[in-house]
Parts: structure tokens; C-alpha cells; sequence
């Protein structure tokens, strides 16, 4: 019986050139699939900032909308304490007390902000805030930092509104009378208020310091939109958002 012996194969080395060529397209091919990897990455995170960009532009429109709302009420506010002090520096008489019944009822109007924050939530939970510019991200910042300290602000001035403004002057009204007037259009100078001399002293006080407390707001609410501007000029610059 014969024994049949497999032939050795002989292995020539290769030469050092073709190991250093085939680890180098391996190298390439890993580079390539990496940066192929990160552009892919990149277009999606351009992609997502470009749609939060353009839902934040419009969360700050809206917000600047509210904002000159408030600042509009705001003067009508100190309009109205003006001819309240006005008045109440007068002889009492019917037509004043129509004046400060009426008045005063403006003076206590409110319109609390609360700034549109879903979009810039939204950027903060799902991380893509890694996808926009430094430059964007300080005023993201700067203005939810000012649209916070707006917040205090009207709280501040609701507070006394309703705790100490209220209670300590229009108590002295007759709102019975003032409201079947607003009831029927026809205003008949018939509206009293205790006028007398400690009241009279006491309510003043309360006006000019929501006036005060007024104008304070109304320096937030200017600095808000001084921000809201520039947050809107770099979306528009560096995002192409637009109007919709």
C-alpha cells in the first residue's frame, strides 16, 4: 500500500512593500467609511437645527408680539394713575369719582408673559443643541435668562396689585354703581368714592408705586425685545429661517 504524501506548499514572503500597500487601503477604506460616517451625521444634525431654528424664530416672533402687547397696556396703565392723581388732588365732585372708578379699573389690569419655551426645550432635552454656533447658543441663554427676570418681574407687580393696591384703595369704591354703568353704556356721574383725607393720602401712595413698579416692568419687557432682536437677526443670518 502506498502512502501518498501531500506536496509541501512553499509560502515566499511577500515583500514588505506589498504588506505597508494593503495596510495602508485598509487604513483608507476605515477613513473613508469614519468621514463618510461624519458627514452623514453632520447633514442630519444641520438638517434638525435648521427645523428647531425655524420653530424657535417663531416661538420668539410670537413672543415679542405679547411683549409690545404688554408694553402697550403698560402706558395705558400709567395714563390712567396720571388722571387718578389728577383727580384726587381735586375737590371731590361726580364726575371725578366717574374719573377714578373707571381709571382704576385700568390701573389693575394684567397680562402676565409667558414666553413660547417648547422650542428651546426641545433643543435642550434632545441634545441638539451640540448643532448650533457658540454665538447662537450665548443668546439662547441671554434671552431665556432676561424672558426669566420678566417673569419676576410681573409676579412682583401682580403681587402688589392684588395684596396691597386692591384691598387698600378700591374698597373705598362703589362698584355697585360702577358696574350697572359699564352695564348699560350710560354713564351718569351718579359713582362715589369715600374721598376722605387719610384715604385720599393712602391711595396716592398706592398709585404713584404701581406706576413705579409699572415702568420697572416696562424696562424688562424693552431689554427682552432688545435681545428678541438679536436673537432674530443671527436665525436669519446663520439658519435662513423665515417668515411665516
Amino acid at each position: 500500500m502506498e502512502v501518498h504524501h501531500h506536496p509541501q506548499l512553499e509560502h515566499k514572503p511577500k515583500p514588505w512593500k506589498e504588506y505597508l500597500l494593503e495596510g495602508l487601503m485598509i487604513f483608507v477604506a476605515v477613513l473613508m467609511g469614519f468621514i463618510a460616517e461624519n458627514i452623514r451625521e453632520s447633514i442630519t444634525e444641520h438638517k434638525r437645527a435648521s427645523e428647531f431654528a425655524q420653530s424657535y424664530y417663531a416661538d420668539i416672533r410670537k413672543d415679542t408680539s405679547l411683549i409690545n402687547k404688554a408694553i402697550g397696556l403698560s402706558k395705558h396703565k400709567m395714563a390712567a394713575m396720571d388722571s387718578m392723581v389728577a383727580v384726587l388732588y381735586q375737590p371731590p365732585s361726580p364726575l371725578g369719582d366717574t374719573i377714578l372708578t373707571f381709571k382704576s379699573i385700568a390701573a389693575t389690569s394684567v397680562l402676565p408673559f409667558e414666553p413660547s419655551s417648547g422650542t428651546l426645550e426641545g433643543i435642550k432635552t434632545s441634545g441638539a443643541v451640540r448643532s448650533f454656533r457658540q454665538k447662537m447658543i450665548r443668546l439662547m441663554n441671554e434671552y431665556d435668562l432676561q424672558a426669566r427676570a420678566v417673569i419676576r418681574r410681573d409676579e412682583i407687580t401682580q403681587k402688589f396689585i392684588t395684596e396691597q393696591y386692591i384691598p387698600g384703595g378700591l374698597d373705598n369704591f362703589n362698584f355697585e354703581t360702577s358696574y350697572d354703568a359699564l352695564a348699560t353704556g350710560r354713564i351718569n356721574h351718579k359713582l362715589y368714592v369715600n374721598r376722605s383725607r387719610e384715604f385720599t393720602g393712602k391711595f396716592i401712595n398706592l398709585i404713584v408705586i404701581d406706576k413705579l413698579m409699572t415702568l420697572r416692568s416696562m424696562q424688562e419687557y424693552k431689554k427682552l425685545l432688545t435681545v428678541a432682536d438679536k436673537v432674530l437677526a443671527e436665525l436669519k443670518n446663520e439658519y435662513s429661517v423665515e417668515d411665516e
